[in-house]
């Protein structure tokens, strides 16, 4: 299975989970719509407050003698109508709350008055035991005429046979508790010091207080209704649903095959950030993402997320509040499954290692590794004071950091020194090593081994291994150098030997045909005439080898004059031209100035064309154009001479400039081999540059001189 199968494979499968899960869920709303948690503790735990305002506001209205709040002298006025401005609007919105709420039933008798409050969706006696066996909540306080509660078996004695004045007021009020200097206790409220004894919340006397809340709760828009079908009432199913989910999904990325997810690289952009932000992003919004959960299958199932996209207007509610939760879901399996896939791989490919490699941290432990080994680094060519002074530093830095933390500078000193005995043995370790290194490849340069090259990070020795580098690269030119004189003594010896031997061997020839008594007049001038060729042959080659040898050594002594160059050429042209037209070659001379002069040495140039020109008669295709191209700069004057080879070229520009070699192998033409090196010697010894460019069977001969010679 290739890659995009694979990948295909692992996305419908971890799509098809997700979808599933997210439907599965939704579908159990039904199985939990409804089923509210209708006992007691419900209302107690939302509405206990409200209750203690509720039943002091409605014992107020049945007794209007009734005084809530008691003062004592010590009590500023601004404390009192603050504290009964505060009560007061308390009791004011109990009084909203569950008086015109029609799940809430009570009924208020003042013994004292003959009062009765009754609520007016009371239809039957509250004290009925059908409507005390029809409540989810149900309550009767009894007091008498001295305040205290005397139904002793009701569930809410301890929170209403008196009323805690910090309980019901620190809501509204710095209110704190300190001890007094006489011994009492004292009320600390917004400041000002008060005696407990000072201030009093008192029950009602002589009056009985009886609630319901029926069993049968309407969705009338009252707290009652919204308590007891509040989202949060659903968080214990929503809490189940993740964390069942969330066992499914981490089962599916646990036991799917490591290779695969390794090839198939799932969540990759997650993968790329760093441990921490990746942790941080993935429990953010894993947290969101189940608070989404929460909320929205609570207010789902409680109807109220329907009744909003209703009210809103919306075509297709229903499907709009499905789709809404599927896609919630989905979205936190799948932030969850990036949390299980994450916590997966930090567990599978080690701890130690996602803790290295892929956090802030660790990147932050590496860089301030490779800053202690930039710092520690020790250049031996650099200047060392600057190394001594800058190790003296730190230790002066470590040692008053010590001196400053006291007893713990102690302690931090011990740590001090063994870490600095490890990291100076690792130092000198690696010392040891790179000199071993540089060791073992000197014995192999002195054995000869040019190969041998040093091409690991040998520290100190960094530099010392450059050097090496030279080294062994001059050794490599002076061994190739050598081996190129000793070819090209060799070389000399055997062409020397076979110029000289030719024309001696002619010379002897003829000095003994010449010896015959019975030779014609006529035939003994045309021997002479043979040997004065022979003769002449001998001299150039005896004139060029003296020429060589004055190169080699570089005694070559220039007589400069400012000479017209193009006069120069053709003069030389011209007393050449018998050799050229006697192989038909057709000299072309173009130039832009009829006058160049320059500063040179006439014998020498002169040398230079003629030996180019000679070159040309030599290995020319008979019968062709050769083109001398003169072309003048402001900085140089440049001379390019090219014909056609009549044979083809084996050999590379560069060797054909060498001593003793020449472009015709075959060895048929008379030279000594020399006259190109000659050129190229005279131009180079006058300031100029001379090459060969070879293109095909074109031959190119290419001088240029330098104006500012003087």
């Amino acid at each position: 299975m290739n890659k995009i199968n694979k990948k295909r494979t692992f996305l419908i499968s971890f799509i098809a989970l997700i979808i599933f899960l997210s439907g599965m869920v939704v579908s159990l709303y039904d199985n939990v719509e409804g089923k509210f948690n209708h006992d007691e503790n419900t209302i107690i735990n939302h509405l206990n407050s409200e209750i203690k305002y509720f039943t002091i506001a409605k014992a107020k209205e049945a007794d209007p003698g009734y005084q809530i709040l008691s003062f004592g002298k010590d009590v500023p006025k601004d404390i009192r109508e603050n504290l009964t401005k505060d009560l007061e609007e308390k009791m004011s919105n109990s009084l909203d709350m569950l008086e015109n709420d029609s799940n809430f039933l009570f009924e208020v008798k003042n013994a004292k008055t003959k009062k009765t409050l009754r609520s007016k969706y009371l239809k039957k006696n509250i004290y009925d035991n059908d409507v005390k066996n029809n409540s989810i909540f149900y309550g009767v306080l009894n007091y008498d005429a001295k305040g205290e509660l005397i139904n002793n078996d009701t569930l809410y004695k301890g929170d209403y046979d008196g009323f805690d004045f910090a309980d019901m007021f620190e809501g509204s009020f710095d209110i704190g508790y300190t001890g007094g200097e006489n011994g009492t206790d004292d009320y600390y409220i917004n400041g000002v010091t008060i005696p407990q004894s000072q201030i009093k919340v008192n029950t009602p006397g002589s009056v009985s207080v009886a609630y319901s809340v029926p069993k049968d709760v309407k969705d009338n828009g009252g707290m009652i209704y919204y308590y007891l079908n509040s989202w949060e009432n659903y968080n214990s199913f929503a809490a189940g649903a993740l964390m069942f989910a969330s066992f499914i999904i981490a089962l599916f990325i646990l036991f799917y095959p490591k290779s695969v997810e390794d090839e198939v690289n799932p969540f990759k952009s997650f993968r790329k950030l760093r441990g921490e932000i990746n942790i941080g992003l993935i429990a953010t919004a894993i947290t969101f993402g189940c608070m989404g959960c929460l909320i929205v299958s609570g207010y789902t199932i409680n109807g109220m997320f329907l009744s909003l996209v209703n009210t809103l207007g919306f075509t297709f509610s229903g499907f709009i509040v499905m789709l809404c939760n599927i896609i919630v879901w989905a979205l936190t399996f799948l932030v969850i499954a990036i949390g299980c896939y994450d916590l997966k791989y930090i567990v599978v490919d080690g701890i130690w290692r996602f803790l290295r490699d892929d956090t802030l941290i660790g990147d932050l432990c590496r860089n301030i590794k490779k800053s202690m080994d930039k710092l520690s680094d020790v250049d031996l060519s650099d200047d060392l004071n600057k190394t001594i002074i800058k190790f003296a530093l730190i230790n002066f830095l470590m040692v008053l950091l010590m001196i400053c933390l006291w007893g713990f500078g102690a302690f931090l000193s011990i740590i001090y020194a063994i870490a600095s005995f490890f990291w100076i043995k690792k130092k000198v370790d690696k010392v040891k090593a790179d000199y071993d290194v540089l060791l073992a490849s000197t014995e192999n340069l002195a054995k000869g081994n040019f190969s041998d090259e040093i091409t690991e990070d040998v520290g100190v020795f960094n530099s010392l291994r450059d050097e090496f580098k030279n080294i062994k690269t001059g050794f490599e030119e002076a061994v190739k150098e050598e081996t190129k004189s000793q070819n090209m003594r060799t070389e000399l010896i055997s062409n020397v030997s076979h110029d000289l031997k030719t024309p001696l061997t002619g010379i002897k020839n003829y000095v003994e045909l010449l010896q015959q008594d019975s030779i014609s007049e006529e035939t003994r001038k045309e021997y002479v005439e043979t040997l004065n060729q022979y003769i002449d042959r001998l001299s150039t080659l005896i004139e060029d080898l003296f020429e060589v040898s004055k190169v080699n050594s570089g005694n070559i002594n220039l007589d400069l004059m400012e000479l017209n160059l193009i006069q120069l050429i053709e003069q030389t042209k011209d007393e050449c031209s018998e050799v050229l037209s006697s192989k038909g070659l057709e000299m072309i001379m173009t130039s832009s100035n009829s006058e160049i002069p320059l500063m040179l040495d006439g014998d020498k140039t002169y040398r230079i064309f003629e030996n180019l020109f000679n070159n040309v008669a030599k290995y020319a295709l008979p019968s062709t154009r050769v083109y001398i191209d003169i072309a003048e700069s402001e900085e140089d004057v440049m001379v390019e001479i090219k014909n056609i080879s009549a044979s083809q070229m084996n050999f590379t520009s560069e060797e054909i400039v060498e001593r003793f070699v020449r472009g015709d192998k075959s060895r048929h033409e008379s030279g000594s081999g020399i006259g190109l090196a000659i050129v190229k010697s005279y131009v180079e010894a006058q300031g100029g540059s001379f090459k060969i460019d070879i293109d095909g069977d074109l031959f190119k001969a290419i001088i240029i001189f330098c104006k500012d010679r003087k």
